[in-house]
């Protein structure tokens, strides 16, 4: 038995919708989207590695977390394609080629690494989104439009949901900490240097959004805000998934976090 629920989700997505997800904020807007376009290719890279390590793993409570973990990330990017299919929808087709670019990553991970390397891969991913979970619920997303809060309140919460499992994995099967180390600070570049170039790009295609939001300026002060965020709240979280007794085991879930979750698994319920 396990306590991470596999819930199946329904959102219903415009045909078309506009990038700004972030009242006012073009920039972080653009990023959530990158996080998003990656999810499709990455969440099939997770599961993968995670199958891969199903025979190396004997402890039954672990094999029952690992299997809803795949459970979970399977609903993930079926939802965010259907999202991003909304996105792409209102034309941005320069896109399309960063997208074949990280589906390419993946698969080349998957063929060309041992285990070892994308257990590792996934636990750097997943200790980051475990940090970025904690920062989203202190900071709020109360900004983001109500059909993208809605996609990305019910992901985080699952992110905290089976925050332990990756790592517990990578554990179970290699436990080196340097290793964990080198490969989890790579997919963390890799998932932050996408989700920028796909920032950049939406920028350079948007112009209006970035002059509706202030223009320069607004800029100046959007950035000096997200700074200060991400260096008092973020940045402290994410150097602690890089010390050596971390383990996501001693990260609390938010009542917030919590109460979303219930709230969800009321709703997929419903819809099933």
């Amino acid at each position: 038995m396990t306590a991470i629920p596999v819930r199946r989700m329904q959102f219903d997505f415009p045909e078309v919708l506009d990038p700004l997800i972030v009242v006012g904020d073009p920039e972080v807007s653009y990023s959530f989207i990158g996080i998003s376009l990656l999810l499709p290719y990455l969440e099939p890279y997770l599961i993968r590695t995670m199958k891969a390590a199903r025979p190396r793993v004997q402890d039954p409570a672990l094999l029952a977390d690992l299997d809803a973990f795949n459970g979970q990330e399977g609903q993930h990017y079926k939802q965010h394609r259907a999202f991003n299919a909304a996105i792409r929808a209102a034309g941005f087709p320069e896109l399309e080629g960063l997208e074949r670019e990280v589906e390419a990553d993946y698969q080349r991970f998957t063929r060309e690494n041992s285990l070892e390397w994308n257990l590792a891969f996934a636990e750097g991913f997943e200790a980051l989104t475990t940090a970025t979970a904690r920062f989203s619920f202190e900071r709020g997303i109360d900004e983001m439009i109500p059909v993208a809060r809605d996609l990305f309140a019910w992901h985080l919460v699952e992110e905290f949901e089976h925050r332990t499992v990756a790592f517990e994995v990578y554990d179970h099967v290699c436990g080196s900490y340097g290793y964990r180390v080198r490969v989890g600070g790579y997919a963390q570049w890799h998932t932050i240097r996408f989700a920028a170039r796909v920032s950049r790009q939406l920028s350079r295609s948007n112009p209006a959004a970035f002059e509706r939001c202030g223009g320069w300026s607004g800029l100046a002060k959007r950035q000096a805000t997200l700074l200060r965020d991400v260096a008092r709240g973020l940045l402290p979280k994410l150097l602690r998934t890089y010390a050596r007794g971390y383990t996501p085991r001693e990260i609390a879930m938010p009542p917030l976090a919590q109460q979303l979750g219930l709230a969800y698994s009321e709703r997929a319920a419903r819809i099933s």
